[in-house]
C-alpha cells in the first residue's frame, strides 16, 4: 500500500506534468496559428503576426524555465520511435504487451516443439536397450504416442 507521502508526491507529479501538458498544447496551437497568419499573409495582418510571433517566444522561454523540473526524467527510446512513426504515445504500453504477448506465444511454440522432438528421440535412443520398459510407458500414456 502507498504511504500518504508517495500517494502526494505522484499527485504533484501529476500537476506537474499537466502543467507541462498545458504549456505545450498553448505552445503547439501558437505555432499552428502563426502558420496559418503566414501561409496567409497579408501587410493589414502583421501586428497580429507580430503578437504571435511574440506569445510563441514566450512560450518559449516558459518551456524552458521549467525544464530543470524535468531533469531527472527519462523517456525511454521505444517510446520517442513509437512517437516518430505517428503513433499514439498512450498506446505504447498497450501495444508493448500485445507484442509481448505474441513473443511469448511464439516461445511457448518453440518449446513444445523441442520438447515433442526430444520425446520422439528420447523414446527412440532408448527403445532398444530398454524395449520392454519403453513399451509399458507408451501403454501407460498411450495419448503421447
Amino acid at each position: 500500500m502507498a504511504s500518504k507521502s508517495e500517494a502526494a508526491d505522484e499527485l504533484q507529479t501529476q500537476r506537474k506534468l499537466g502543467t507541462l501538458q498545458d504549456k505545450l498544447e498553448s505552445f503547439i496551437e501558437n505555432l499552428r496559428s502563426v502558420g496559418v497568419i503566414a501561409g496567409d499573409f497579408q501587410h493589414n495582418g502583421q501586428i497580429v503576426l507580430n503578437d504571435r510571433l511574440n506569445r510563441v517566444v514566450e512560450d518559449m522561454r516558459n518551456l524552458d524555465r521549467m525544464k530543470e523540473e524535468y531533469a531527472g526524467v527519462q523517456i525511454p527510446l521505444s517510446v520517442l520511435n513509437y512517437i516518430d512513426t505517428g503513433r499514439n504515445p498512450e498506446l505504447f504500453t498497450r501495444h508493448q504487451l500485445e507484442q509481448t504477448l505474441s513473443d511469448y506465444e511464439a516461445v511457448q511454440r518453440k518449446v513444445q516443439a523441442y520438447k515433442q522432438e526430444f520425446r520422439a528421440e528420447l523414446i527412440q535412443q532408448l527403445q532398444k536397450p530398454f524395449e520392454a520398459e519403453i513399451a509399458a510407458y507408451l501403454a501407460s500414456c498411450p495419448e503421447e504416442k
